[in-house]
């Protein structure tokens, strides 16, 4: 029987364990916020790989991240094959299997919510509350108007995850609040399940062991 592991970004957390049903103990998560800093998260992501390799006894380790501003690039496993979304972002991969055609979402305008990265992320509402702590409201409400003006929307992935109803009107009291249109998106899990499945497919990505992640594996679409 084999024996894998994923190591995955919190804004996961709720597809895998509950929307797949993924057990705990399969699963290691990592902040959120390490996105910031993608050479911090290629240090973390490399250091929970050498700590599964030191077990030597895991025939593959699952990524559940996309390339993420490059903070993949260089990982690898010295024991086990890695698999990872052969994508840009964790937001498309949220969305589903409909959007693998393209490497990524555009979100120029769009401001992408869902109930991983509500719940474990940052977003313009809890940046307020952060600035609130420093300054008074009209300040810190200027601040996240300038992080955010560039966005007109934002957009709430709908996974199906028990927290939904919350989501929505927790998304919804943002828009209004910043100013912003509200919209709502169907996701789906199927990107994300389609790594665990043992079949070849263009949406995921098997490296090797001893064979490092390169930003060009990442490569898809039109």
């Amino acid at each position: 029987m084999q024996k894998n592991k994923i190591i995955a970004c919190e804004v996961f957390k709720e597809e895998l364990l509950k929307g797949l049903e993924i057990s705990l103990e399969t699963c290691i998560f990592l902040p959120q916020e390490l996105h910031r800093t993608p050479d911090l998260l290629k240090v973390e992501l490399q250091k929970q790989i050498d700590l599964l390799d030191q077990q030597g006894d895991l025939d593959c380790i699952y990524l559940g991240y996309g390339l993420c501003g490059n903070g993949v690039v260089g990982l690898k496993s010295s024991q086990s094959k890695i698999i990872i979304p052969k994508s840009e972002d964790c937001i498309s991969v949220l969305l589903g299997l409909r959007h693998a055609s393209k490497c990524h979402v555009n979100r120029t305008t769009s401001y992408f919510l869902s109930a991983g990265w509500i719940a474990y992320g940052s977003d313009g509402w809890k940046e307020y509350q952060r600035c609130l702590e420093l300054f008074d409201h009209e300040t810190a409400y200027w601040c996240i108007k300038e992080m955010i003006k560039y966005y007109e929307t934002f957009i709430l992935i709908n996974n199906g995850m028990a927290s939904y109803l919350n989501d929505q009107v927790y998304v919804q009291k943002m828009s209004k609040f910043f100013g912003l249109n509200y919209e709502e998106v169907e996701g789906s899990l199927d990107w994300l399940a389609s790594m665990f499945k043992d079949v070849n497919s263009d949406t995921k990505i098997l490296v090797e062991p001893g064979i490092s992640i390169q930003s060009n594996m990442f490569t898809c679409g039109d």
